[in-house]
């Protein structure tokens, strides 16, 4: 009886040690699902932090092309000004010394028809900046 009693203790044990195993195979099954789950949650929140920094960065981009785009039409609005302005002046200025020249009376032909074509050129130079204004 002894050794069908300590045959009887062995299978008890082996079950139990079997019972044991079996437990910590399914904590470790849960604890792998559970660090599955968890990475993935990791990685879903990652991504979205990504794509809202993606949009940020979208976002600040457009910001800047638009300004470096408004910049670019200020900086062309001041030079077509710069250039309508200083030829005015020195259209203003040639008509003002004009005025100012009491004319001759003894003028040579080749005079006369230097003089109207003067005048000619500068009205045309007149129009040209009205158009551009």
């Amino acid at each position: 009886m002894s050794e069908a009693a300590s045959l009887e203790v062995l299978h008890k044990k082996r079950t139990e040690l079997e019972s044991q195993w079996s437990t910590q195979l399914q904590k470790q099954r849960t604890l792998e699902d559970n660090i599955k789950e968890l990475e993935e949650k990791v990685q879903a929140q990652l991504q979205q932090k990504i794509k809202t920094e993606d949009q940020v960065l979208d976002t600040l981009e457009s910001k800047r092309k638009d300004l470096e785009k408004r910049l670019g039409e200020l900086q062309e609005q001041q030079a077509t000004t710069q250039s309508i302005n200083e030829p005015t002046t020195e259209t203003a200025q040639t008509t003002l010394q004009a005025q100012e020249q009491p004319m001759e009376m003894n003028a040579s032909p080749a005079d006369e028809t230097q003089q109207p074509n003067e005048e000619a050129r500068a009205s045309r130079k007149e129009e040209r900046k009205r158009k551009w204004m």
